[in-house]
């Protein structure tokens, strides 16, 4: 089980900011379901609380969806554009993970890359 309570002990910046730059991505963000942000770390001009914000509102929506379809159990999802790719991921206990990567990112090194960073916050 994932403990997100040792991010925030250990460094959550730190850390954050070590999985940005080793996975070439453009940012990451963990929040909570409502929208808060924990912690976050972006190469680029962004709001982390827009951002977590947005990100809650979309998990809202999924989680609705997913719901009225009978398709429970929220695991991840990706959101592919011309300019880039994010990706949200459910860490447990209504927290998320919200990656944005840059364009020509690969899909599949996107889905890497939340898996290494499941991996890596296990290991805390």
């Amino acid at each position: 089980m994932l403990n997100i309570g040792q991010l925030s002990s250990r460094g959550q910046a730190i850390f954050l900011q070590n999985y940005v730059r080793k996975m070439g991505l453009e940012g990451a963000l963990i929040a909570t379901a409502e929208g808060l942000e924990m912690a976050s770390f972006f190469n680029i001009a962004k709001e982390p609380d827009i951002v977590a914000a947005d990100m809650a509102s979309l998990l809202s929506s999924s989680l609705s969806l997913l719901s009225n379809t009978d398709k429970e159990g929220f695991s991840e999802m990706i959101i592919d554009s011309d300019k880039g790719a994010i990706a949200i991921k459910n860490l447990g206990d209504d927290i998320v993970l919200g990656v944005l990567a840059p364009e020509g990112y690969k899909l599949g090194g996107l889905v890497a890359s939340l898996k290494q960073f499941v991996k890596e916050l296990q290991a805390l």
